[in-house]
């Protein structure tokens, strides 16, 4: 068993497989670790539990989100900060679409949710939030009930993308979702 500087992520895309494959419960530090290539001793060197593990990889998750939202606010305008992020979120999708995969298939088991739980309504909270705030800088008439589409929206085409992405017509999704939800600036009258 070897210990190398890629080691914990080794540990964090295993163990990711094996939750989704084998769900939380049904996968051990011991099948992890040997998965992985790792000694257990190690695997406690990054992780001092599964449950650490788990947290890990659902922080993970969450970097990517942030990461979708830091590159909106490069943008300059409120409108076209709600196309870079939708944009964003789906090249995210597209770069990670093995990892995403996974994460789908882990966070709605009952285990990772009791694991999880306020951390997982804490983060979709934050995320209705970010969103939220696009839509109040539009001057929508009901920015909660937009963000909260909108996010529900994306997360069912990383959905359907990660399950078939050779024939999920993502650009054109990706299209059809810009249009819906960004006006056209020329038709936005700033206050």
């Amino acid at each position: 068993m070897s210990s190398s500087p890629n080691s914990k992520q080794k540990i964090i895309d295993t163990a990711l497989e094996l939750f989704a494959r084998h769900g939380y419960d049904g996968t051990s530090i011991k099948m992890i670790a040997r998965t992985a290539g790792v000694s257990q001793g190690l695997m406690y060197n990054y992780f001092a539990s599964k449950s650490d593990l788990l947290r890990a990889i659902f922080q993970q998750g969450l970097a990517d989100i942030d990461a979708s939202f830091a590159q909106a606010a490069t943008a300059t305008t409120p409108l076209e900060q709600l196309r870079q992020h939708i944009c964003a979120s789906f090249e995210i999708i597209r770069q990670n679409r093995k990892f995403w995969k996974l994460y789908h298939g882990l966070r709605l088991q009952a285990a990772v949710l009791e694991q999880l739980g306020e951390d997982v309504d804490e983060a979709a909270q934050h995320i209705s939030d970010r969103l939220q705030s696009y839509f109040v800088a539009l001057d929508s008439p009901d920015p909660e009930t937009d963000a909260r589409l909108l996010f529900a929206l994306i997360d069912g085409i990383a959905q359907h993308y990660i399950l078939s992405p050779e024939s999920y017509p993502l650009e054109a999704v990706l299209t059809k979702v810009i249009n819906k939800f960004v006006p056209k600036e020329e038709d936005f009258n700033y206050a």
